[in-house]
């Protein structure tokens, strides 16, 4: 009996253990948000997790490595974000609006509203330029090739003289960017799906027959 006590305590306290580091990528998130990257400290984050100041350099080497946590964090939701959408019915402009909005919705949603969305940018430019422009070019990766999945099950034919999927794919991440940074939405999440989706609109009208 003492060793099967033993055990489930163990077994516990793993589990515990396991779900510290997304507690506190979760709540260094929040923090960043809401209060800036420079103004948020470990204490402030080890607070808001609900964990001893320790618990967190026991997992995190400082605060920077807390912000990259959190850029792999968001990295792969937008991965399962892109999954759900490619794999959901409609029409091919519904699923390309819905992966437009896996991408650009989640960064709108999380800071669009947070007074310290500068800094932050230049806080991922100054920590993780490298690893950003890697997320950014995997994005666009998935889109070419949903477009080819599109051309090839007949839903498209392909892209207008003189361009490539590669290159339609450009411009159309360049125009999404655009729009997430548009003043005018003023944090309005469905304007922004509304534009994802006249942008998802003239793409695949542009590669319609």
């Amino acid at each position: 009996m003492p060793v099967k006590k033993v055990q489930k305590k163990t077994a516990g306290a793993r589990e515990s253990t396991s779900t510290k580091p997304n507690a506190i990528v979760l709540a260094g998130l929040k923090l960043f948000t809401q209060y800036g990257y420079r103004k948020t400290s470990i204490d402030d984050i080890a607070q808001a997790a609900q964990v001893a100041k320790r618990t967190v350099y026991l997992h995190f080497k400082n605060k920077a490595a807390v912000f990259l946590a959190i850029l792999e964090y968001l990295g792969d939701q937008v991965r399962r974000r892109c999954s759900a959408a490619e794999s959901a019915g409609g029409t091919a402009v519904d699923r390309l609006t819905a992966l437009l909005d896996a991408y650009f919705g989640m960064g709108f949603e999380l800071f669009s509203k947070s007074e310290h969305m500068p800094e932050l940018e230049e806080t991922f430019s100054k920590l993780a330029r490298s690893r950003i422009g890697d997320l950014n070019t995997e994005y666009e990766d998935r889109l070419v090739r949903f477009l080819r999945s599109l051309q090839k099950t007949g839903e498209i034919a392909g892209p207008p003289h003189g361009l490539t999927v590669e290159q339609i794919v450009r411009l159309l991440y360049r125009a999404a960017e655009g729009t997430k940074h548009d003043t005018n939405l003023q944090g309005d999440r469905k304007a922004l799906q509304q534009r994802l989706r006249e942008l998802a609109i003239l793409a695949i009208a542009a590669m319609k027959e």
